[in-house]
This record gives C-alpha cells, structure tokens and sequence, in this order.
C-alpha cells in the first residue's frame, strides 16, 4: 500500500462535542478541521463523513481520499495536530447497527470452557473439529460499547465477571451471501475490543434446558470496550498473525494469535451474511484465545485494571468500578 499509514478515531476532551480524526503516530487531526483547510477539493469529504460512522458509508472513496489529506499533513508538516495523549478515546464507531460475537473459536479457549463445565453435560460437545459445525455467532447490544480507557462498573451482586481479549472488525461495504473469499472487500479496518462477560448469570439456574442466555451474560453497560483506533485494512498486512494479549493488574491471563482461530474472520462473515443482510457499521468480534477468568476461576473485583492489546492495533486501559447505587 502505497503512502503513509495513518489510523482513525473518534475522540472527546472538555468543552468539544466529539470528532472523528486522522492519528499520526501520537498526532491527531480532527476531520472537521483539517479537510477543508487546504486546496484539494478532489479529497474533500462529505459533511456526512465527518464522523467514522460517516465514513463507512461510502468506504472506498473516503479511503482514497483520507490518503490524499494524510499526504497533504506530511507535506506540510502536519499543522493543527492536537496531542493523543491530551484527548480521550471514544468507541472508533460509534452506532454500530449489528454486534457479532464469535463463541469458542480457539481451541484453547474451547479446552478450558469444557473443562469448566461451560458446556451441556449430556449430548454431543463440540471439541473444536471444524468439519462437523459452522462459526457459533451471538449478538451483544451496540449500547455496551465504551472507550479504550472507560472505567468499567461490575453489577451489583455479581461475582464473576471475565475477561475475553479479541480482534474487531468494522464492515465498510454492505452486503448478502458474501463468500469467504470475497469478505476482505466489505472490510474497512480492524480495532482492539474485550468482551466482558458475566459469568453468574451467562448459564440460567432457573432454566437449564436453554443453556446460554447471552443477553444477560453480555449485554451489561460498558461490557463491550473498543478501540483506540480503527486501523484501515490496507494498513493491516496480515489479520491472520497478530498477537493477542491480556493483562490484569500487570500479570499476563491471555497470550495468544490470531493464525488460532477456528473459523476465520471470513468464514465468519460469510456464515452471517447467509442469514442477514451485512450493513455499513456492523462489527464483527472474532473470538479469544485461552487464558479467560472461568478456566481458572479467577475474575475481576474492583480496582483491577485489564490492559487489552492486539498487535498493531492499539491498547485499551479498563479500570473495574462498583457499580453507583
């Protein structure tokens, strides 16, 4: 890919209504600001694409044209940048239309929730054998989503809430019944995210024969951390060989790749495309690696900080709170 690598985010500080920008290693750009402050009417956006979500709706083209202004700031120096360090990071989309959630897709991870009896004690188990299942896909609300530094409230009463460090990825063009092979081309960029969980209520006491009640194990506020940045997929060379890693309070729970996944992003896409029409802002979160809380009955209290990192994506710092009465 030609030109300098940039990536995007979406960004708050005091008295500023939120904006989307362009990152320079630790600069940032707000697009309100800086596209139409030089001459170059072919890579003006559209009033529309001033935010992320804006942007995937016409992908291609803003893509091309947020390369043009990336080689305007090297050009001149990268004027007007505000520092990373002074803004706090929002979800890099911030209305996500669809959130798809990727269950057991390593087989570490699938190992250790058998081994917690995460899993129908009678009938068939899936072991992590491809050839006999399709990708297990589950929704989780748009409205748990929360920035790359949030704070985190555990619900009152619960005592298991865990952590699963995974790869995100945003739809940039829209779609139905999209082959595995062709899946890359609805993709705009790739984020760090972390799907919280809540353990005590993911399995239903009360109703044991439904198993899973993904809602109320998942969709708990802030339960979805995301960011800091959406890196486009041109900048990404290899989705399938980049690290994953979790810590807790500096101790190291999950280290693992994604060349570990059971069922690629693709297939993944390809599976859910089969049921539902794919929209711009659809997200896509692909599956842990082994190392989460239930394998060793270990969770989160308050005061616990988890740093979530994928390789070449960014780093997200998340601080668990009590819940405000």
């Amino acid at each position: 890919m030609n030109g300098t690598p940039f990536k995007l985010g979406t960004f708050a500080k005091p008295g500023v209504k939120p904006f989307a920008a362009i990152v320079l290693g630790d600069d940032v750009f707000a697009l309100g600001a800086t596209h139409f402050a030089y001459d170059l009417p072919h890579a003006h956006l559209s009033r529309s694409a001033s935010s992320i979500d804006g942007l995937l709706e016409d992908w291609d083209a803003n893509f091309s044209k947020l390369q043009d202004i990336v080689a305007t700031l090297e050009k001149e120096g990268r004027p007007g940048a505000q520092k990373l360090a002074d803004l706090r990071p929002l979800p890099p989309v911030a209305r996500p239309g669809k959130m798809f959630y990727a269950a057991q897709n390593f087989q570490e991870h699938v190992d250790e929730m058998l081994r917690a009896g995460m899993t129908p004690a009678g009938g068939p188990k899936f072991t992590g054998e491809k050839s006999t299942s399709d990708p297990y896909l589950f929704l989780k609300a748009p409205s748990t989503l929360c920035g790359a530094t949030d704070d985190i409230a555990i619900p009152a009463g619960l005592k298991k809430i865990d952590w699963e460090a995974e790869i995100a990825l945003a739809i940039g063009k829209p779609g139905k019944r999209i082959k595995a092979e062709r899946a890359l081309d609805h993709v705009a960029g790739f984020m760090t995210t972390n799907d919280v969980s809540a353990r005590d209520l993911q399995i239903r006491a009360d109703r044991p024969g439904l198993r899973s009640d993904w809602l109320n194990g998942k969709s708990h506020d802030n339960f979805a951390p995301m960011g800091p940045f959406l890196v486009p997929r041109a900048f990404v060379p290899d989705h399938m060989n980049l690290f994953i890693r979790l810590t807790v309070n500096g101790e190291v729970k999950q280290n693992g790749n994604t060349s570990q996944f059971i069922f690629t992003p693709e297939e993944q896409i390809e599976y859910a495309s089969n049921i539902l029409s794919l929209e711009t802002g659809d997200i896509f979160s692909c599956g842990t690696c082994g190392g989460v809380g239930q394998g060793t009955n270990t969770f989160l209290k308050v005061g616990d900080v988890m740093e979530t990192e994928i390789e070449g994506l960014g780093t997200m710092r998340n601080r668990m709170v009590a819940e405000r009465a």
